[in-house]
């Protein structure tokens, strides 16, 4: 099984530039054209927050209809800048998200299952997800009875060393907690960061996909403020082998010479 990732795509209604400069829709489009290139076909696509910048229905109609030439299902979750009740409009023909409540569930992907948590405060530039909903996460993983599992979500629930880390998920110790328990964790997917991020993390791998379109600057000594630079946008692949398990390439955007190729 061959998964296409993609996060922080930041689509305005009429897909006019984010913050008056950066033509998001464009760069998605870059994106989509990357993944319809890829050989084999990805199975499906994940989308890990902030879909919209604006949160308005025109930016979610956009997206549906930027990503339909893909012909693959699409599993997104909300990030900070989404809107839950539109976002849930938008994307009902899926049939996937619970038509009432948080947008957190779980599909069945064949040899692997997704589970999608909604860590959206609304108003907010963190994310929460609470005791309830850390139930809920133990007894799906439980249900799953060893089967692998992706664990996805907007906002980091661990620390990177980065000035972002205040703003990740303050609930992240208690998902860790729930998640250290059981060996069928593959991975735990964010966006949010705007950067490609990778580390060992309540027993599995944890791991932030750059977005579509521009990144955060790279702090590790926590300057004040938040620097955003367009360097290169990428889309992650995980590619999921039986005899392997699941194995994560970062794709830039982009078209690149070939300089050598071998008999």
């Amino acid at each position: 099984m061959l998964l296409a990732e993609i996060t922080d795509t930041h689509l305005m209604d009429g897909g006019v530039p984010a913050y008056g400069s950066i033509d998001t829709k464009a760069y998605l489009e870059a994106a989509i054209a990357k993944i319809a290139a890829l050989t084999p076909k990805p199975d499906a696509l994940l989308v890990a927050g902030d879909v919209s910048e604006d949160g308005t229905p025109g930016s979610y109609t956009l997206f549906r209809e930027m990503v339909a030439p893909l012909g693959m299902p699409v599993y997104v979750v909300p990030g900070n800048h989404d809107a839950r009740e539109r976002m849930r409009a938008a994307f009902a023909p899926d049939g996937y998200m619970a038509a009432t409540g948080p947008l957190d569930y779980a599909v069945d992907l064949g040899p692997l299952t997704l589970l999608a948590l909604d860590t959206l405060e609304e108003g907010e530039v963190y994310g929460t997800f609470g005791a309830e909903r850390c139930n809920w996460l133990g007894d799906t993983l439980a249900a799953l009875s060893g089967k692998p599992a992706i664990v996805m979500l907007h906002h980091p629930p661990f620390p990177t060393g980065m000035k972002m880390d205040e703003i990740g998920c303050r609930d992240g110790d208690a998902i860790g907690a729930v998640i250290e328990q059981f060996s069928n964790v593959e991975i735990v997917l964010s966006g949010h960061f705007h950067r490609s991020i990778h580390r060992n993390w309540a027993g599995t791998t944890a791991n932030i996909c750059s977005s579509t379109a521009h990144q955060m600057g790279l702090d590790l000594v926590h300057q004040p403020g938040f620097k955003v630079f367009m360097e290169p946008p990428q889309i992650q692949l995980l590619h999921w082998q039986e005899e392997i398990g699941l194995s994560v390439h970062q794709v830039p955007v982009g078209t690149f010479d070939c300089v050598h190729e071998s008999a």
